[in-house]
């Protein structure tokens, strides 16, 4: 589904990854786990168009991602749920999932009922402005948001960063009945615990680059890993 393969990006005269690589076959969710400043954000920026790639390569369903434009990549197939939410404010939360609606990819694409059905909360305030929801609430919009494109591969960065334990168990939720219907996600998140149950492949990035792949299990296992690279 998603192959990123040595890819090489950064800011200016700055790189920031180094030949990083990892994949996501169909229907897993993957993570990009690590401390912040090593690279995560800057690979969903690169993945998305919004910062070209210096070599390497981004493909999804073998079609080549590197250097196209965002409104490419996400007409190819990629939703982004940015981290900071960033829902348009000046919109209602139904013209926020109305404006990126895309026509879904067989019989069960994403519309406003299946958003709904998912996050009840949205249907109750759908004709309330956005910029008046709670951040767990933006959250779920954003989400919302990302899926009314129907995608083929779902990408979360920072998926529960401040939000209250209980809007957190909301959003794993939300993302397990996505994992059961089939779809791929990428997550980029803190909570291991959390995760633990949800996730197929954890990746560990540093400096650049992925230093270590494997299971929830197998890092669990090995808490030398989580000391050295997350600062548990």
């Amino acid at each position: 589904m998603l192959s990123v393969d040595g890819i090489r990006a950064g800011y200016g005269s700055s790189e920031v990854l180094f030949g990083l690589s990892f994949e996501a076959r169909q229907g897993e969710v993957v993570s990009l786990i690590g401390r912040n400043g090593m690279g995560k954000t800057t690979t969903v920026r690169t993945l998305m168009g919004m910062l070209p790639a210096r070599a390497g390569r981004v493909a999804i369903q073998g079609r080549d991602l590197a250097n196209q434009a965002p409104h490419t990549v996400a007409r190819l197939g990629v939703g982004l749920v940015p981290e900071g939410r960033r829902v348009f404010g000046s919109l209602t939360v139904e013209e926020n999932l109305v404006a990126t609606r895309r026509a879904g990819r067989g019989a069960s694409g994403w519309d406003l009922p299946r958003i709904y059905q998912l996050f009840p909360r949205l249907g109750e305030r759908r004709r309330q402005s956005s910029r008046t929801l709670s951040g767990g609430e933006q959250q779920m919009l954003a989400i919302g948001r990302a899926l009314m494109t129907n995608p083929l591969l779902l990408v979360l960065d920072e998926a529960t960063e401040g939000l209250a334990p209980i809007i957190r168990q909301e959003i794993w939720r939300c993302l397990d009945v996505l994992k059961r219907e089939g779809l791929t996600i990428v997550v980029i998140d803190k909570n291991l615990a959390e995760m633990r149950t949800l996730v197929d492949r954890h990746h560990i990035v540093e400096k650049g680059r992925v230093v270590w792949a494997g299971t929830p299990d197998e890092l669990s296992g090995q808490p030398e890993l989580a000391q050295r690279y997350l600062g548990l």
